[in-house]
């Protein structure tokens, strides 16, 4: 597999708070002619997907851009507000997204707050300037059907970081990692700080996956931000740790009690996020991408929705590649690649079949160049992804960013 290069920006949002691991880049349109390849599986090559051109305008999907700490319509991501150049990890993008248990679909908004879709286009921004206007956000997961996520400073990019080297410990210590999102009180709560998790001064947490109960943290010092993150050394750690209680009765106050922490390795560590052969993926995932020709090379950051951090799999292949990401919630399976091809398998929420349960493909409307597709959810009726453009020759900085909100149910029960 190749190194991660400037086309591969999918990476930077599913993967903003675990390891950079190797995939496959190059950007590649897909073509209702290369599905016609000879195919691993025995059906039958018309049994293929034709894949569907979304045109640039439609009343079955509309554009919205980041301005001014919220979100406003656009006619396009061309036509969208400037931003500042910022580093990836610095910027308002969307930074991590999923579809919960409860149907409705979760953006993380970096320094911004939740998007919260209740089964409808138009979000809910739940936001809290205090905890995320200098902090980088990351890792949606969900725990009892409740979303959480993180907050981290990168030791790269985050010029805050000098502040804390001349704070008092208390406030090092006592700002918090993981945050819970209350789409009752529309409130970002903190569950769990540095000082819970026994990180001294000087420390910064880089990378973190949840398993479903456990934790596995990668911790740095700040003045080292070159040390390889796989190497033992004494300025690199990892702890594992998990909450003595449910989740949802954690609170930023520190009790003794609280958590369970203790060192791993960085095989434990590495282990989470390692890349799997696309072969050893669930079935509904190779089945909702089988008819991909065998030459065509991809990974995908894939999630079951309302679970914990995402599993990647990759496929090699002789030809061109792409990145993509995926979610399956036992109803539909759904993978989006960062050109806009998006397949979908299943029913949507409440509704029918589309196409007996077969695989049907469509591609979003083409992106100017530097822009592409990144995160994506489902909720209702409603598949919603976002979009950004970074720069020519910075490509880890981010320029325009929005989302795009697509109504399946027109392009697949109105028919």
């Amino acid at each position: 597999m190749n190194a991660i290069s400037k086309n591969s920006r999918v990476l930077k949002s599913a993967f903003t708070a675990i390891s950079a691991i190797s995939i496959i880049s190059s950007l590649s349109i897909f073509s209702a002619g290369c599905s016609k390849e000879k195919q691993k599986n025995s059906e039958s090559e018309s049994s293929a997907p034709v894949i569907r051109q979304l045109p640039a305008k439609s009343n079955d999907h509309y554009w919205y851009a980041f301005k001014n700490d919220s979100f406003i319509q656009v006619e396009s991501p061309k036509k969208a507000p400037y931003q500042s150049d910022s580093p990836w990890t610095e910027c308002t993008r969307i930074a991590d997204s999923d579809t919960g248990l409860d149907g409705n679909g979760y953006f993380l908004v970096n320094r911004l707050g939740a998007l919260v879709f209740e089964k409808k286009d138009t979000p809910t921004l739940i936001e809290d300037r205090m905890f995320l206007s200098k902090s980088t956000i990351s890792n949606l997961i969900f725990s009892e059907d409740t979303p959480y996520f993180t907050l981290s400073k990168n030791i790269r990019f985050n010029k805050s970081l000098d502040e804390f080297k001349e704070s008092e410990d208390s406030e090092f210590m006592n700002r918090p990692y993981l945050m819970r999102i209350d789409t009752k009180s529309r409130l970002l709560l903190p569950c769990v700080t540095y000082a819970d998790l026994g990180i001294e001064r000087g420390k910064e947490i880089s990378g973190s996956y949840f398993d479903g109960r456990n934790w596995i943290s990668l911790i740095r010092l700040i003045d080292n931000s070159q040390i390889d993150e796989h190497m033992e050394n004494s300025s690199v750690e990892y702890k594992k740790w998990h909450s003595n209680m449910s989740y949802a009765s954690l609170t930023a106050a520190h009790t003794e009690d609280k958590l369970s922490v203790e060192l791993t390795d960085s095989a434990s560590y590495s282990s989470s996020y390692r890349p799997i052969v696309f072969e050893n993926a669930p079935e509904s995932l190779r089945n909702l991408l089988r008819y991909l020709p065998d030459s065509f090379g991809f990974s995908v950051v894939y999630r079951d929705a309302g679970g914990g951090s995402p599993k990647f799999f990759y496929r090699l292949g002789n030809g061109d590649s792409s990145d993509g990401s995926a979610i399956s919630n036992g109803n539909w399976t759904c993978a989006v690649f960062e050109d806009g091809t998006t397949y979908f398998s299943g029913a949507i929420d409440g509704r029918g079949l589309i196409n007996d349960g077969k695989t049907v493909a469509f591609r979003l409307p083409k992106l100017p160049i530097n822009f592409l597709y990144t995160n994506f959810c489902i909720s209702g009726d409603y598949l919603v992804i976002g979009w950004e453009e970074s720069d020519e020759k910075e490509f880890f900085k981010i320029k325009r960013s929005g989302f795009l909100t697509v109504n399946m149910a027109k392009l697949f029960y109105s028919e």
